[in-house]
């Protein structure tokens, strides 16, 4: 009798996207109706390096327990076809590379509750993963994701959200510190752009990356080479965070983009902060046994699930003036001067990115004659 095929087990309903290596379907349960995702990839032309990270992925997925971590169901292969089916949890509502996409378009901002909401639940996924001893998970030790970015987080129809996409992962022994260089490189951290050994705080610089993403609707790094991305990371000159969003949560993200790995919080510090402990209250939450997570940290509507709780982007708080010696009219800064303001900032921000890139260029071009002189 003949292994059960994904075909036997379950109906194809619609495809809900593509890359270079397959497809995720949307199928639905032939045994109880429910809805789940089904990643289909090809192996054929895949290289021993990237099978090894696809067994990773499955393999370390089957291991993980938490309500914040996309649940692994099944894996079903079909030889013949070259082809890997893994079934697993269906996020219904996409994922945030979309989510702060959709802002942007729609000039708003995400509000400060929801990123609050989403930063909370991936920084105890993160602690989850980061913690050496996990309950229910098979010994399965500290894991740094290394790919954490905007498209691998995953929102559902109550308004959780889900860390996805390990393939990239590395399972770490207490105090080791690895050395291969993956990730995407405008969530990568330092040490990662500098091909440094590094530990599981690159997840926490990446968390910050996203969370700031979320505020300012764009990485706080965007260059349009590796070479300009690491000169701007170097320098650590970034645009303001929008100023109608709280101390706290700007404190948070500087804290979480400190260069020094050293110097940046670990998720079981963060947790520890008042700020996060006050949020982590009445929520059922255990530290000592973070295998439940959070769920749902605020209600959203049908509505706000997709738009849910935006503050419209000119409705901002107080700002210096737009230069020096000027005065507002009756001594307080209107949405009209806060808006010329941050238009003048956004366009000495254009100019030192032109300045960056002009940079980079010349270095790059002083390298290469450098080494054609053979000085390097």
């Amino acid at each position: 009798m003949s292994d059960p095929t994904i075909h036997d087990a379950y109906d194809f309903v619609a495809i809900c996207g593509a890359g270079s290596f397959g497809k995720v379907h949307k199928v639905r349960s032939k045994e109880d109706g429910q809805i789940y995702a089904c990643k289909e990839i090809n192996y054929a032309k895949m290289s021993s390096k990237e099978k090894e990270l696809l067994v990773s992925e499955v393999n370390l997925l089957r291991k993980l327990n938490h309500p914040n971590i996309v649940k692994y169901i099944r894996r079903y292969q079909d030889k013949a076809a070259t082809l890997i089916y893994i079934v697993m949890d269906y996020c219904s509502k996409g994922d945030l590379s979309d989510y702060v996409k959709m802002h942007k378009k729609t000039n708003q901002y995400i509000s400060e509750d929801k990123i609050w909401s989403i930063f909370a639940q991936l920084l105890i996924a993160l602690d989850y993963c980061h913690s050496p001893n996990k309950p229910d998970s098979s010994g399965v030790g500290r894991v740094i994701h290394r790919d954490l970015k905007t498209a691998n987080v995953f929102l559902c129809e109550d308004g959780s959200i889900k860390l996805g996409d390990f393939g990239l992962c590395r399972v770490l022994e207490q105090s080791t510190m690895a050395k291969t260089n993956v990730g995407t490189p405008l969530y990568m951290a330092p040490e990662l752009l500098e091909n440094k050994s590094y530990t599981e705080k690159v997840d926490i610089w990446s968390l910050g990356c996203i969370i700031y993403e979320l505020c300012a609707l764009q990485p706080p790094y965007v260059a349009t080479s590796l070479d300009s991305l690491k000169a701007k990371v170097k320098r650590g000159v970034r645009p303001f965070v929008p100023n109608h969003f709280s101390p706290d949560l700007r404190r948070i993200i500087d804290m979480m983009l400190i260069k020094e790995p050293e110097k940046r919080p670990s998720t079981t510090e963060l947790i520890q902060l008042p700020v996060i402990a006050k949020l982590l209250q009445g929520l059922a939450y255990d530290p000592a046994r973070n295998c439940r997570g959070l769920q749902r940290v605020e209600q959203m509507t049908p509505v706000d699930r997709a738009m849910g709780g935006n503050l419209r982007a000119p409705s901002r708080g107080m700002a210096p003036p737009p230069s020096a010696g000027y005065k507002p009219v009756n001594g307080r800064y209107t949405d009209g001067d806060l808006d010329a303001w941050e238009d003048r900032l956004k366009e000495r921000e254009a100019v030192l990115a032109n300045w960056e890139e002009a940079i980079s260029e010349k270095e790059t071009n002083l390298k290469e004659r450098l080494a054609k002189a053979g000085l390097r």
